[in-house]
């Protein structure tokens, strides 16, 4: 089974000190355990902000042995609905897409877990995603 990986996570991996360092490590193993572990585009970009390069980015996901997995237009079209959602319901004060909007998106429209510690941005806006968080059985 693929498995989607949130940005939180990729970062928790990356540093050993944080505090979901070692649940995360325990979540990606036992995910690789059932197959491929995907980070989309978004995460990608979002990633690239705390690296100090291209090069170094490519790196990391490499040393991780992450995938990548652009967004279809299924994808794209999900997560714009869910934006919307987001505006309508919340009156949220984001005007443009948001990245967790493009990686919920993915994963859901793929059947896939998403390994996050973000919880509450995904709820309530993928009804078919299924998260997989700290602290959970």
């Amino acid at each position: 089974m693929t498995t989607f990986v949130d940005t939180s996570v990729v970062i928790y991996l990356l540093d050993e000190n944080s505090a979901h360092h070692e649940w995360s490590l325990a979540a990606v193993n036992a995910a690789k355990r059932n197959g491929p572990v995907i980070i989309p585009d978004i995460v990608y970009s979002e990633l690239s902000v705390g690296l100090p390069s291209k090069e170094a980015t490519d790196r990391a996901i490499e040393e991780l042995a992450f995938e990548r997995l652009p967004c279809s237009d299924e994808t794209l079209f999900r997560a714009g609905r869910a934006f919307k959602k987001y505006k309508e319901d919340n009156r949220g004060p984001k005007d443009n897409v948001l990245p967790d909007f493009l990686i919920g998106a993915q994963a859901e429209c793929e059947h896939s877990p998403l390994l996050t510690n973000n919880e509450k941005d995904f709820l309530g806006y993928f009804p078919a995603l299924t998260l997989v968080c700290p602290g959970q059985a």
